[in-house]
């Protein structure tokens, strides 16, 4: 299957998601299914929000059809874990959930793929002095990543071709590395995940009549499959790239990650040191700072993604400076692009 059936589960999910979008947005109008712009999204008309319904079958749909369950006993927890986020996603793009009975769904997805799946991170590098972790703590740090960077995905869902985006980067740069490590079934993984987000990127950027937006059920899908294919780079053996043989592999994950982690990180820690719930939405946001300065959708979007591949490549080339260093490096780099674009901001509003 190994390059076949790569390609085939890549346009298969491309045409299913591609060819289920107009359909939705036909029954999301006549429903009356939209995102209704306030408070924080002030202009922006009614747009369909049901698009991770194209990425949830995309995917699902060309997983079931390419993969070989034998070589791929994860899949059925992967499954069963996007499932229980997509009806949770559903529900809350139409009738709008607590937080909570959306956290405890993601909690549950997660030890699915941790406890039953067996896939977890057993050792942190990028943190000096802890190292290997016991069986417990490992489950509980792997269920904090991935509910963790679900729900960046979720918050940097703000602007159109974000959050699809970086999943599209993340799954080619993770799908490249697993290919040359020869892990088959999740490079058959990254691609049709990439198919199913291109197919959305189109109707979300570029269709000016049949726009839509991903939704929760979209972001917690890409949240959730794009951290199983971190902690999968994590847990590789001596995983390498053409002429790079990748000694970081965590630093290399954080850099992948680093847009939504690193705006979810800021954004929390600004809510607290202003005496707010985290939880309660604004424009903080990295997106909308760049928004708030005269960018538009695609320009932003654009730029966060330039920053997303200079991390990636600057780790890629340094790696052998070792995770702590590169770690520390990431931060520092980030810490003084927030910088500069909170100096440019007040440039712009002086002038």
């Amino acid at each position: 299957m190994q390059y076949g059936g790569i390609i085939s589960g890549f346009l298969t999910s491309l045409a299913i998601s591609s060819l289920a979008i107009p359909s939705i947005v036909k029954v999301a109008c006549n429903k009356g299914l939209f995102d209704k712009p306030q408070g924080r999204k002030p202009g922006r008309k009614n747009v369909p929000t049901l698009g991770g319904l194209a990425i949830f079958a995309g995917t699902i749909i060309s997983l079931t059809l390419f993969s070989d369950i034998s070589q791929f006993p994860e899949l059925t927890y992967i499954i069963a874990g996007s499932v229980i986020l997509f009806f949770i996603g559903i529900k809350d793009d139409i009738l709008i959930i607590a937080p909570w009975w959306k956290l405890s769904g993601q909690v549950l997805a997660a030890l699915i793929i941790s406890v039953m799946g067996g896939l977890q991170i057993s050792y942190i590098n990028i943190i000096p002095g802890l190292g290997e972790l016991s069986n417990t703590l490992s489950i509980l740090f792997t269920v904090l990543v991935i509910v963790f960077i679900i729900n960046s995905f979720n918050l940097i869902d703000g602007i159109d071709g974000l959050a699809s985006g970086i999943g599209i980067l993340s799954s080619l740069i993770l799908g490249w590395v697993f290919f040359q490590s020869g892990l088959v079934q999740y490079t058959l993984l990254s691609a049709i995940f990439c198919g199913s987000l291109l197919g959305f990127f189109y109707y979300n950027v570029l269709s000016p009549k049949k726009k839509i937006l991903m939704g929760d059920t979209g972001s917690m899908m890409v949240g959730f499959i794009i951290s199983i294919l971190v902690i999968r780079l994590i847990n590789l053996e001596n995983p390498s790239l053409p002429g790079i043989q990748i000694q970081s592999p965590q630093s290399l994950a954080l850099a992948v990650l680093i847009v939504p982690i690193s705006d979810m990180i800021r954004v929390i820690l600004i809510r607290f040191l202003q005496g707010r719930s985290p939880l309660r939405p604004d424009r903080l946001h990295i997106h909308y700072r760049l928004i708030d300065m005269g960018l538009d959708h695609l320009q932003a979007s654009c730029i966060l993604l330039a920053i997303n591949v200079l991390m990636v490549f600057i780790v890629l080339v340094l790696q052998n400076m070792g995770e702590i260093l590169l770690t520390l490096l990431i931060i520092s780099t980030s810490i003084l692009l927030y910088l500069l674009q909170w100096f440019l901001q007040k440039r712009i509003k002086n002038l």
